[in-house]
């Protein structure tokens, strides 16, 4: 969910709970005003009738002088109501309508008499402004409610357009590219302090990478010339035939050693190139003939270790991929399937428009499968292996989009990769 529209969702819903408590409030708040507007009313009204009822001996000019909302009486003497105020409904026309009316009720002493006095006050008119109030005040809360959906609407629009356009230039964007991200200024001052960090820090991370990437292809590079140098020197060494035993089994151990280490600068180094995406360049592959050129490669050590295999390939398999990738990534998976094999296994190669799956007979796991796709992660530690081999087909899968499991059940180890 975007921003904005979270933003609008609880502002909404807070609004509404405040104006729905607020409504509430107001209508109480509003009907104890016009109530005690009308109880004033009544008891300056009570004041003057007792005035007049002091003043007129008789009763009848007193009622004449009033409306019919006055009821007054005579009571005995010792009977006493103090003041009572009541809502009340009091029918009135042809159809015997109820109408609410606030009502005074009370006993007074005079001249004498004890009165019974009942005054009464219409409230029709103060429910219909109470009504009137309160559907102004809906129809106000609505017009706002639409008024800030819209500007929502359209200033999401407008005014978070750089905001967007932003987004869109940093999905495009790649380290490995010279060219700059260049984030263009708005009129919005947040908006224009996020576009300079960005750049600041698009150009520091450029910089960054660029740095590493030189260092590591001069790392490399560098260490070419010595282990080169080593291994003709180690070959010469080893030829003397006036070496003994010992010697020549420690020069030996330093060849492997050498070897290992030759293998590992240049796995580390393919590994640094395909996290860099310095493979960019893509062509249709024949997946079905590369496989079957792998293995024609590998037919002596597959025939060295007697290996039964089973091959199931379709033809005209292809791949939109680079070319050196995708030899790495079938070379890798063949080469660990007939070296990490045992004496006469099993070999099957399975290839579809959907998935790649290869399985071979194998010693077992001593670790989980998923660790063996880190860097350096191996089985057996007394193998001569870096550790890398599934770490680059791994970084491949990744970078091409492919999903690759590892399994080892049936006493086969299964690798399955599913083209997207």
């Amino acid at each position: 969910m975007k921003l904005q529209k979270k933003i609008s969702r609880y502002f909404i819903t807070v609004s509404l709970i405040v104006f729905i408590l607020s409504s509430i409030a107001s209508y109480f708040v509003l009907k104890n005003l016009v109530l005690d507007e009308v109880n004033e009313t009544l008891i300056a009204e009570k004041n003057d009738l007792i005035l007049q009822l002091k003043k007129e001996k008789k009763l009848q000019n007193v009622l004449n002088n009033h409306t019919s909302r006055l009821e007054i009486r005579i009571i005995e003497n010792g009977e006493k109501v103090n003041e009572q105020f009541k809502d009340t409904l009091i029918n009135i026309g042809e159809k015997g309508e109820g109408i609410p009316f606030r009502q005074l009720k009370l006993s007074e002493m005079i001249n004498g008499k004890n009165y019974l006095i009942t005054l009464r006050r219409s409230l029709i008119e103060r429910e219909d402004l109470i009504t009137g109030i309160s559907v102004m005040t809906v129809f106000i809360f609505f017009l706002i409610i639409v008024g800030l959906n819209l500007i929502n609407y359209y200033g999401e629009k407008k005014w978070w357009k750089p905001f967007y356009k932003t987004l869109n230039q940093l999905s495009g964007f790649r380290l490995e590219q010279k060219k700059k991200l260049n984030l263009q200024p708005s009129q919005i001052d947040e908006f224009n302090i996020l576009n300079k960090t960005l750049n600041n820090m698009a150009e520091k991370l450029q910089e960054d990478y660029q740095n590493l990437k030189e260092f590591s292809e001069n790392a490399s590079h560098e260490m070419q010339t010595p282990l080169a140098i080593i291994r003709s020197k180690l070959d010469v060494m080893i030829q003397e035939k006036s070496l003994s035993e010992k010697q020549f089994n420690l020069i030996s151990s330093i060849y492997q050693a050498v070897n290992r280490l030759t293998k590992l600068n240049q796995s580390m180094n393919l590994l640094t190139k395909i996290e860099n995406r310095e493979f960019s360049q893509k062509e249709n592959v024949s997946i079905s003939e590369l496989i079957k050129s792998q293995l024609n490669n590998l037919e002596f050590l597959i025939s060295d270790k007697g290996l039964n295999v089973e091959k199931n390939i379709e033809e005209n398999i292809s791949l939109n991929i680079n070319s050196f990738i995708v030899e790495t990534l079938i070379s890798n998976l063949l080469i660990n399937a007939v070296k990490h094999n045992i004496q006469s296994g099993d070999f099957k190669i399975e290839l579809n428009k959907i998935q790649l799956k290869i399985s071979n007979t194998g010693k077992p796991l001593h670790t989980s499968p998923e660790k063996l796709f880190e860097r350096f992660k191996k089985d057996s530690q007394t193998s001569d292996s870096p550790g890398l081999g599934l770490s680059i087909v791994k970084k491949i899968c990744e970078q091409e989009g492919y999903n690759i499991s590892y399994k080892y059940e049936d006493k086969l180890h299964k690798i399955e990769i599913h083209f997207n």
